[in-house]
């Protein structure tokens, strides 16, 4: 449903990136698929899944699905992986082309999304402004982070705008949170912005998308959004726009609303530079507050790949690393 933009000033920029119908939303992986497939649903419009593994290609008849073949390989790597892609590139530029506006879902803590995402980024921007969503893995994954975070870099560098949702982060702020519930939460929140930046402009460059549980509070529930900012931006001084979606804020007096926009305000220091927009979307548990910050250059991602910003250019950043199968005839030497 579109939102109610209340409070604050709420023109937007002329730097600031249109969203354009006809929208497509494309989900990469497991959670990338599932998250496109309910906004789909909310938004009305169509959806592309793209996986190597059947399950996460159940859709509704808005989707279509490219089932990635890995063959004989039962659990590819990612450089594996992303040798298969190139075999179905005609057929996702197909599904892509003839949309003013793709909007790209994927998990770079899964294989399917740090092998996938960087690649259909690419193919996507080709023809339509790109906006792509990804989620960042938990601290504790270590053999994760290094590939999330160089597909994060690709990702951003194909990217018109780039929304990021750190997991790790908010588990931190809620870590009586059980994985699945910690899913639950931040996913829904990833579909209620979606819907809600459908109908509005998204910045260009990487934002930072924070949440929270269901509170009975809009304080409360803004307060633990800014907290899981602070984990992922150490430095709030330096984010110089913010967008805050109330979840339920039907149900909150107006001037609730404009004491969030106060507080935010205040905090990023930055007169004006707030909006805040009022969901129609109904949220039976509870108020929750949604947080979309511009990023500055430098975040903890950066540090996700510590060669990085010393040698680029060495890591083959043109073409993103692959390892296809390359079947040479050694005659046998008696």
């Amino acid at each position: 449903m579109n939102p109610v933009c209340v409070c604050g000033e709420l023109g937007g920029s002329m730097e600031d990136l249109l969203i354009k119908n006809p929208v497509l939303l494309v989900g990469i992986g497991g959670a990338g698929s599932k998250i496109a497939t309910a906004a789909s649903a909310a938004l009305g419009c169509k959806c592309l899944l793209i996986s190597n593994d059947k399950k996460d290609l159940i859709h509704n008849e808005k989707c279509t699905a490219v089932y990635v073949d890995s063959g004989e390989w039962v659990n590819p790597s990612s450089l594996k992986l992303r040798s298969f892609v190139e075999a179905h590139r005609n057929e996702m530029v197909a599904e892509m082309s003839g949309y003013s506006t793709v909007i790209v879902v994927s998990n770079l803590a899964g294989r399917a999304g740090t092998a996938m995402a960087p690649l259909v980024c690419r193919m996507a921007k080709e023809s339509s402004t790109l906006v792509s969503i990804a989620i960042m893995p938990f601290k504790f994954e270590k053999d994760r982070i290094f590939n999330s975070g160089t597909a994060l870099r690709r990702v951003r560098e194909a990217s018109d705008s780039t929304i990021v949702m750190d997991n790790d982060a908010f588990l931190d702020n809620n870590p009586e949170l059980s994985q699945e519930e910690c899913f639950g939460i931040t996913n829904s929140a990833i579909v209620e912005v979606i819907t809600s930046i459908s109908t509005r402009t998204v910045r260009p460059a990487m934002s930072i998308l924070c949440t929270s549980r269901a509170s009975s509070s809009s304080e409360s529930s803004l307060r633990d959004s800014v907290a899981m900012l602070y984990d992922t931006v150490p430095d709030a001084g330096t984010v110089k726009r913010a967008m805050v979606y109330v979840m339920g804020g039907d149900r909150i007096p107006v001037g609730d609303l404009n004491k969030i926009v106060g507080y935010v305000q205040g905090i990023f220091q930055e007169e004006g530079a707030t909006e805040v927009a009022m969901s129609a979307m109904a949220a039976t548990d509870g108020v929750r507050v949604h947080l979309v910050a511009s990023a500055p250059q430098k975040t903890r991602f950066d540090r996700y790949d510590p060669l990085g910003d010393i040698i680029p250019d060495v890591m083959d950043w043109d073409e993103p690393d692959s390892a296809p199968d390359i079947k040479l005839a050694i005659p046998a030497i008696e």
